[in-house]
């Protein structure tokens, strides 16, 4: 029953958004994006993600998840929201969009998922390799749902991971077309690597 009780939520909340649009022209769900550069010999190589749910969205799934008198979530735990929740996201993008000199990643893998709960709020987090390390030249990261269902706000700057190469990272808007309410700004960080 649990585990119903999982899939259930997670399938309103999050894993079947794009079957079941919205009528709404407002996000029901909110979620803090924030990125990590992971970097290696030949430069930049992959970007860690991290979602930090709002609270009414974190109170409804994570009792289902966590087991009775549990304050942090299980490897049993994590491995229900993979399988309810996140691992239908991989036709979305993960909601990612990473854009490399100019080209929009149009198929996004993701590896490395991991769930917790953090005063309250569920947190999920992933990395998304890129399909060739970036030595030199403009990344582009932002989450986005273009069914507006989630709206995702920019939490803060870019950590750099491993053996940095030379870069800089800004907050940047961007213009993004959503499926209901036309267009609208996103912020994200557009990165210069070398």
């Amino acid at each position: 029953m649990r585990r119903l009780g999982g899939f259930i939520g997670g399938l309103c909340a999050l894993a079947l958004i794009a079957v079941a649009r919205p009528a709404a022209a407002h996000p029901h769900v909110f979620a803090e994006v924030s990125f990590g550069l992971q970097f290696a010999d030949k430069g930049l190589e992959a970007i860690d993600v991290t979602w930090r749910f709002d609270e009414m969205y974190s109170q409804a799934m994570l009792p289902d998840y966590l087991k009775k008198g549990e304050k942090q979530l299980s490897a049993a735990g994590v491995q229900g929201l993979y399988n309810d929740v996140f691992r239908f996201l991989g036709d979305y993008r993960y909601y990612t969009d990473v854009t490399v000199g100019g080209n929009l990643m149009k198929k996004v893998n993701a590896g490395g998922f991991t769930a917790r709960s953090e005063r309250g709020a569920l947190v999920f987090h992933f990395m998304i390799p890129l399909d060739q390390p970036v030595a030199s030249g403009t990344v582009d990261l932002l989450g986005f749902d273009p069914d507006y269902f989630i709206e995702y706000t920019l939490a803060g700057a870019a950590k750099a991971h491993g053996k940095p190469f030379r870069h800089q990272c800004k907050t940047q808007r961007f213009q993004r077309e959503t499926d209901i309410t036309g267009p609208i700004g996103v912020a994200g960080l557009s990165c210069v690597i070398g």
